[in-house]
């Protein structure tokens, strides 16, 4: 490269160090101080919501049993057990806030971010409500307490203690991704422009992070090309003492022995220290690292449900199809004789639709139309479309064309509650169109799902109709638990987004 060129080069690496600078506040002059004790706003943040939750539990405790002593009992306040109650439900928030600040925790860290925000706050309120309860037991105190007056309230902090985490998250996931909240400090390690790159492509202030200093290994480099592990002992703690609870190494992952004696030397603090790839992609993401015998390897993807999960997932389906085989046989029955009067051909059909893992099956419906398409070769239905018979449009607006799908429940090949299937002529066309489109695929289709009972479903004649089935589906994997697909079942039953869009 000629000299011109270098200048160039340089110039140009030179603003965009300027404009990182001038974006995160870099420092990386070292000062010898003394160690300070420091409790992180991190720390600080989770407890607060701890607390804030914690007096909510509390309140929503004790507030039902003194009202139905005083109002439906009418006990006069002098003999109301003030005492008692205010001890039960001091107990209850204190429980309470402690699960709670261990859920914030969860969810201030990036790589959890997207825990379920209900399942930890149905399961926080359970535990609390059951670990007193015991307790009052073992202490003989369990008699005293009035059984109506702790039922209600354990019913009534189900939807206010939900309503509560779930707006306090939604608020504070707000500011934090629109850069006006960070609480945890970051420093830097790497050649400068690595370092560079790092900061400007990972928009860490949107992300909770502070950025505390930045260490530029080419101006430590001995002329054996080796970095002095004792100035990132003093770089690390030097930010240590100024809150910084992660160090980041910017550079080549294939260096194991350098790093493993840079790791060494900071061993003695308390600290975490990851190693971040010197390269402009932020799409690919490592998830963790696992041990395959006795070597260390990146995990870059991972199965959406643990083996425990599939396990009561599964156990989820068996009961709910067999409950609902039941419960809707004769309903079944009456909508099969209709069909048959109204036009002819067969009550039920099946079509070829892609599942689990890619996998091709035959889903069951009711026949709505006066075609029966195998589904590799077929026109989506649209509104208005004149092959829909008159029983066809009102068991499609409601849904109850897919009721025979309880059978391919029943056989494994469907759940409940998951990403819908789609015929495979249309799933090669949305795929072509959508690369995560097929990632639906992780996981088994379902008679219902998250993307349904938020108005997605009928025609994707568009690209946003497409996109957004998707998003909703990938984010029913990412985030499944068992009160989220109870959740699912109940709005597709109540909720009037589920019948928008059907055709």
């Amino acid at each position: 490269m000629n000299g011109r060129g270098e200048n160039a080069c340089n110039a140009s690496n030179l603003r965009q160090i300027v404009v990182a600078q001038e974006e995160f506040g870099l420092g990386h002059r070292i000062e010898r101080r003394s160690v300070p004790r420091h409790t992180s706003s991190h720390q600080i943040l989770c407890w607060a919501l701890g607390l804030l939750e914690g007096a909510l539990a509390s309140l929503t405790m004790l507030v039902p049993a003194l009202l139905y002593h005083a109002v439906l009992l009418r006990v006069p306040p002098h003999e109301v057990p003030f005492e008692l109650y205010g001890a039960y439900s001091t107990l209850v928030g204190v429980l309470y806030g402690t699960f709670s600040a261990a859920s914030a925790s969860r969810f201030l860290t990036r790589a959890e971010r997207r825990h379920s925000i209900v399942a930890d706050a149905a399961l926080g309120w359970t535990a609390a409500f059951a670990i007193a309860l015991f307790g009052a037991f073992l202490a003989g105190l369990a008699g005293d307490l009035s059984r109506v007056s702790l039922s209600s309230a354990y019913l009534v902090g189900v939807p206010v203690l939900l309503f509560a985490r779930n707006t306090a998250y939604a608020r504070l996931g707000a500011r934090i991704s629109a850069g006006r909240l960070q609480y945890q400090k970051v420093s830097v390690i790497g050649a400068r422009g690595d370092v560079v790159r790092f900061l400007l492509n990972g928009n860490l202030w949107k992300s909770g992070y502070q950025l505390a200093g930045t260490l530029y290994v080419d101006d430590l480099r001995g002329p054996e090309g080796r970095i002095p592990s004792g100035a990132i002992v003093e770089f690390a703690q030097h930010w240590l003492a100024r809150g910084s609870e992660n160090i980041v190494f910017v550079g080549e992952l294939g260096d194991i022995d350098g790093l493993e004696r840079i790791v060494g030397e900071l061993k003695r603090f308390a600290i975490n220290v990851v190693c971040a790839p010197a390269t402009s992609n932020t799409s690919f993401k490592f998830l963790d690292v696992v041990p395959i015998g006795p070597n260390n390897a990146l995990r870059f993807l991972k199965k959406p449900m643990s083996d425990g999960a599939v396990l009561l997932k599964r156990a989820f389906d068996l009961l709910g199809a067999s409950f609902g085989l039941a419960l809707l046989a004769p309903v079944l029955l009456v909508v099969a004789i209709l069909i048959t009067l109204d036009s002819r051909g067969p009550v039920f059909y099946r079509q070829e639709r892609r599942g689990f893992n890619g996998e091709i099956f035959f889903i069951w419906k009711f026949r709505s139309m006066t075609v029966t398409e195998s589904g590799r070769k077929m026109t989506q239905v649209r509104v208005g479309d004149r092959r829909i018979t008159r029983v066809g449009a009102v068991i499609r607006k409601t849904s109850i064309d897919e009721l025979p799908q309880l059978f391919n429940v029943l056989r494994g090949e469907m759940s409940l509650v998951g990403p819908r299937p789609h015929a495979l002529v249309h799933d090669d066309e949305l795929g072509e169109q959508l690369a995560s489109y097929a990632h639906r695929q992780r996981i088994k289709p379902g008679i219902t799902g998250w993307a349904q009972v938020n108005g997605y479903r009928g025609e994707t004649t568009t690209f946003e109709q497409i996109e957004g089935r998707t998003v909703h589906d990938l984010y029913y994997i990412d985030n499944w638990s068992i009160f989220f697909d109870c959740w699912i079942v109940i709005l597709t039953v109540f909720s009037p987004k589920t019948r928008r869009n059907a055709v």
